[in-house]
């Protein structure tokens, strides 16, 4: 039977010597006072102890963990406090899984672990590995300022925050429901802090501001409000909008038809846009934009002369960004909706003429503009829009397509 045993161990054994542990250094913290159920769980997520409440007193549980090795029987830790004198052996834990809890108090410590082979004898022994537990300060918040973010009229986002036992460590973060919104930047000085956040993280709302302390002791106080001042923006202009031609029938004679209006500008024109900006972010805003002009179209030939009346409406999608800490802003729509050619008539120098021929065709419309406001209400503006019919008045010709600057003012409702 000894001779089997000696055997069996002649062939584990290299086995092993083999185990390697991971395991560094790390901070441990105990609390000043009681914690709720939430923070504990946190706690235990975040690090690795959690709050034992079984007894009259909450406990805090450290579990120092290493990496499993195979042909383990069990493993003894042992761990040892930094005293004046040096270090003391203040625990020793057997155990048959790859970690062991304890309890300790503040202080400097190391520990080490024993490895046990299938026979019950000690086969490796790891190096010391250092940690320390620092003790958890229960922090406080007693104001902040300002309370309120306004999407559409800040151009700052920062938070000053005031309280007590604050930490250079200290963690801040604004909270709804399950959303969490951290700041890019903390600077804490003494019992203040300043948060900044980033305007294109923040989603409207009422949230309540945390302050979290190393061990998850944390401290709120709300609510806090991200916002608009108005909670959707309407915009009426009126301008100035002339016509320029750019290709197909109507304005670039073809072999087969001679084109009515082939003159590169015609000047009479007026545009009225009205937006709607319900979607209002930091990033930009979202909405809609019913966009019409009115135009007189007239070009003298040889023989006649052409006249009608050029109309178009539009709905277009629009988005809209503002810079210069809302001064400026830059509108991008694209959309549909038709133009009109009304009243077309030749008159013949010879003295007659046709009858007036009145069509509407389906359109597209693209355009850009900028606005610059003299105040919170009125603004001037100016842009272009591209207009492309998609119907043809004669035989094969092209479609035909104009560009419509303008330049106007408005009022922001």
């Amino acid at each position: 039977m000894e001779t089997k045993k000696i055997f069996l161990l002649l062939i584990l054994f290299p086995l092993c010597l083999y185990i390697v542990f991971a395991q560094t250094a790390q901070n441990v913290i105990l609390p000043d006072e009681a914690d709720d159920a939430q923070r504990a769980a946190s706690l235990q997520e975040e690090a690795n102890y959690y709050i034992d409440r079984s007894g009259n007193e909450p406990r805090f549980i450290q579990r120092l963990i290493w990496e499993e090795g195979r042909y383990v029987y069990r493993y003894e830790v042992v761990v040892e406090k930094l005293e004046q004198t040096g270090y003391i052996e203040v625990d020793r834990v057997s155990v048959e899984v790859n970690y062991a809890e304890v309890s300790l108090t503040v202080g400097q410590y190391r520990y080490r672990v024993e490895v046990y082979d299938l026979f019950d004898e000690l086969s490796s022994i790891t190096p010391w590995w250092q940690f320390e537990i620092i003790r958890a300060i229960q922090p406080s918040l007693s104001s902040f300022n300002p309370r309120i973010f306004y999407l559409d009229e800040d151009e700052v986002w920062e938070i000053s925050v005031r309280g007590q036992n604050l930490t250079s460590r200290s963690v801040f973060y604004l909270v709804q429901g399950s959303r969490r919104i951290h700041p890019v930047s903390v600077e804490i000085e003494g019992n203040s802090a300043n948060l900044v956040f980033s305007g294109n993280s923040l989603v409207t709302g009422e949230y309540d501001i945390y302050a979290v302390n190393p061990g998850g002791l944390d401290a709120q106080q709300g609510p806090f409000t991200i916002t608009n001042r108005k909670l959707t923006d309407l915009n009426i202009s009126l301008g100035y909008s002339p016509i320029i031609p750019l290709y197909g029938f109507l304005f670039k004679d073809t072999p087969e038809i001679q084109a009515p209006f082939t003159g590169a500008f015609y000047p009479l024109g007026i545009s009225a846009k009205i937006s709607f900006i319900p979607i209002k972010r930091v990033w930009g805003n979202f909405g809609i934009e019913a966009s019409g002009s009115f135009a007189m179209l007239e070009q003298e030939s040889e023989f006649y002369t052409a006249g009608a009346f050029l109309l178009d409406t539009h709905l277009n999608l629009l988005y809209q960004k503002y810079f210069f800490k809302r001064t400026f802003s830059v509108n991008i729509g694209i959309g549909a909706g038709f133009t009109s050619l009304l009243n077309l008539s030749y008159k013949f120098r010879l003295g007659s003429s046709t009858e007036d021929i009145n069509s509407t065709y389906l359109s597209a419309a693209a355009g850009v503009s900028f606005s610059y406001f003299i105040n919170r209400s009125f603004f001037i503006n100016a842009g272009v829009d591209f207009i492309h019919v998609f119907s043809i008045l004669a035989g094969d010709s092209p479609m035909p397509a104009f560009i419509r600057p303008f330049v106007g003012a408005g009022m922001q409702l």
